[in-house]
Formats: C-alpha cells, structure tokens, sequence
C-alpha cells in the first residue's frame, strides 16, 4: 500500500494554466507506476487551461467542488460535483472556472501523465 497525505504532496503550477493549482495524488513515483495518475487541482475564479492535448493518454475529468465549464472542439458542459468528462486520447480540451468561487477537479489519465 501507498499513503500519502494531501498537504503533504507538493504544489504544481502547470504550464499553459493560469489560476490552477495542481497536486499530484497518484503517478509514476506515488503509486501509479506510469500507468495513471490522478491530479487534484484548485482553480481560482477566472481559473483556466489552454485549450491542449494528450496525445498518448485518456483524461478524466471528475467535478469535486464547485462549478467548471470543459469543453473540446464541439461542446462545453458544466462540471459539478461527482460529473465526469471523459477526453479520449489526443481529443483538445479545455477546463475553466466561470464562477466566483474556488472549484476543485480529479484530472485521471491512463497511462499517467508526468
């Protein structure tokens, strides 16, 4: 088994968001071993990504507090508590917070990101 405790797991700013910060909960050296990671991340008001891909992996969007909008090429959708978003591998994607609110997301990708 592999414990880790959330205010212990380290902070990171990912490149081409603005406003998000991320925590990695599972991955290559936290138990995922390369095949998921599992993200949490904090979007502050006006928080967003650029639309990017993952050309190798599937993502996994899954709401925890708060409201987002994602969205791809085709459609937005709002992403509230416990709805899911499922990007296939290599789709564009964006997620961002439109509310006045902190929001929370699990970012679950298979194989797992870095």
């Amino acid at each position: 088994m592999r414990y880790h405790r959330f205010e212990d797991l380290e902070e990171y700013l990912p490149g081409g968001h603005e406003g998000v910060v991320n925590r990695l909960l599972v991955g290559e050296t936290l138990g995922g071993e390369g095949e998921v990671s599992i993200w949490h991340g904090l979007l502050a008001p006006g928080g967003h990504s650029d639309p990017h891909t993952h050309p190798g992996s599937l993502q996994i969007y899954v709401g925890v507090a708060g409201e987002m909008v994602v969205g791809d090429d085709e459609t937005e959708e709002i992403l509230t508590p416990l709805a899911t978003a499922v990007f296939p591998k290599g789709t564009v994607h964006f997620i961002e917070n439109r509310s006045d609110e902190d929001a929370e997301v699990l970012v679950i990708s298979a194989p797992g990101l870095r």
